[in-house]
């Protein structure tokens, strides 16, 4: 087995890879509390549904399997996270190797991902959907660069999953296939894949794929109103004055900034220390991706009229293109630079690992450092016999995996919708009760980082499900 892995992939990829997932895995129990990711998880892998509030289902029906396999623990939680950061690594230097032609080079792609800080920090830590759309456009990239090479009906229906899967993972998704489709009409190479008869076998598998989930999503229960009030949650409320459309190019600026800046510093010192030199990468399909994925964001975020952008939304999108970043580079000594980079990379690695427990030493506040037991002892000793309604998916999350084979709901589940039968019920409640609600008959002061009151309320008059 480690011959075969060896043969795919040398021993200096698969040892960040196997430590990465040890990592991600071990990190979760010195946590008294799950991260929020793993929380909603946590809620949501109680069921099989063909959507999940603001996000596709494909990462929840993984978890939920998962989950079946592994037992409803923090382990299955973190694993499945592990796996898809190490799957990350893996895929990116397959698909760097190819570009590059060069293992050297496609190493140290994978290695200076730790100068993007989002990505080992942030996607190490607790990152589920934008890890999963990672996965799901750089396994795309892969396929499609197998399709430049040899347009078999096989790698046409490995295209075809990739497409299903990318829209399953993350809507952002739709900017990659947006920016995809300009591009294929406009370069030579592409759009020999794109014109040949064959691509109908990949539209209409992802079609089929799909298909359940997109009912959902735009069917009669009109769940995609749910979403794009996400959207504009997220984004800003979309009444901000533009002028002239300079204020997606400063989002999108803003965005590139703690997402390239260590990757930038490094290079800028290596560039002086004339370790490396510039050079212009070859002018090809994916210069011409890059390029057009930047105009659709800007577009994209024009059009919602974004008042704010995360960096991880942009993470997924651009992460295959510090590849393109490496190609713009040559390396004086190439093997001495990726020997620090692993070296480095290792070196975070472990720092994640020892993150949370010093966080607890130094008295860092952290919400994970505060477990969710009071709340569980209470419900177990006073209200076993109703059904639990905690105030929104993190709390119900946690709640969960302190009681494993019990339904929890939560109140801020819109595609939840009548589920809750027994009319039996006792809602945990965030801050104070006005007075024309029913009286509550327990309390916690002072819970976890941010000091809440909590309320046990039976009952309750005013505070329902959302349909």
């Amino acid at each position: 087995m480690s011959s075969l892995l060896q043969g795919l992939w040398p021993k200096r990829i698969i040892v960040p890879v196997v430590l990465s997932v040890l990592v991600i895995t071990a990190s979760t129990f010195f946590k008294a509390a799950v991260e929020l990711e793993d929380a909603e998880q946590a809620y949501y892998s109680q069921w099989l549904r063909w959507g999940y509030d603001d996000q596709p289902p494909l990462y929840t029906w993984i978890q939920y399997f998962f989950n079946q396999l592994l037992g409803f623990n923090k382990f299955s939680f973190s694993f499945l996270r592990g796996l898809l950061f190490g799957g990350i690594l893996l895929l990116l230097y397959q698909f760097a190797k190819n570009m590059h032609k060069d293992v050297q080079k496609a190493g140290i792609t994978v290695f200076m991902m730790v100068l993007i800080p989002v990505f080992i920090d942030f996607t190490f830590r607790r990152l589920s959907h934008t890890s999963l759309l990672c996965f799901s456009i750089l396994a795309t990239y892969f396929i499609l660069e197998r399709l430049l090479v040899k347009k078999s009906v096989g790698n046409y229906i490995l295209f075809g999953c990739c497409v299903a899967f990318g829209l399953l993972s993350k809507y952002n998704y739709v900017l990659f296939l947006l920016a995809f489709s300009i591009v294929g009409l406009l370069d030579g190479e592409l759009r020999k894949v794109i014109f040949n008869r064959k691509i109908f076998i990949t539209i209409l598998l992802a079609m089929v794929l799909v298909a359940p989930h997109f009912y959902w999503l735009f069917g009669p229960n009109e769940n995609w109103s749910m979403v794009r009030e996400s959207i504009q949650d997220k984004t800003g409320d979309g009444t901000a004055d533009y002028l002239f459309g300079i204020t997606p190019v400063i989002l999108i600026i803003k965005g590139l900034i703690p997402l390239m800046t260590p990757l930038l510093l490094v290079f800028l010192v290596l560039v002086l220390l004339k370790k490396v030199t510039l050079q212009r990468p070859k002018w090809d399909w994916f210069s011409e991706l890059f390029v057009v994925q930047i105009l659709v964001l800007l577009l994209f975020f024009l059009l919602v009229k974004a008042q704010k952008v995360e960096v991880r939304w942009l993470l997924p999108l651009l992460l295959p293109f510090i590849i393109l970043w490496i190609k713009s580079f040559q390396f004086e000594n190439i093997i001495k630079i990726k020997r620090y980079a692993f070296v480095t990379f290792i070196m975070l690695i472990g720092f994640q690992f020892l993150r949370t427990p010093m966080e607890k030493v130094l008295g860092i506040p952290s919400s994970v450092h505060f477990g969710f037991e009071p709340i569980s002892n209470i419900l177990r000793q006073d209200y076993s016999d109703k059904e639990w309604v905690l105030p929104d998916v993190t709390y119900a999350g946690n709640i969960k995996l302190l009681n494993p084979n019990r339904l929890i709901f939560s109140n801020d589940d819109f595609s939840l919708g009548n589920n809750i039968k027994n009319k039996n019920k006792v809602f945990v409640h965030i801050g104070k009760i006005p007075d024309e609600y029913t009286k509550p008959t327990d309390s916690i002061l002072g819970f976890g980082r941010e000091k809440d009151t909590l309320f046990f309320v039976p009952s309750l008059k005013r505070i329902e499900l959302k349909d």
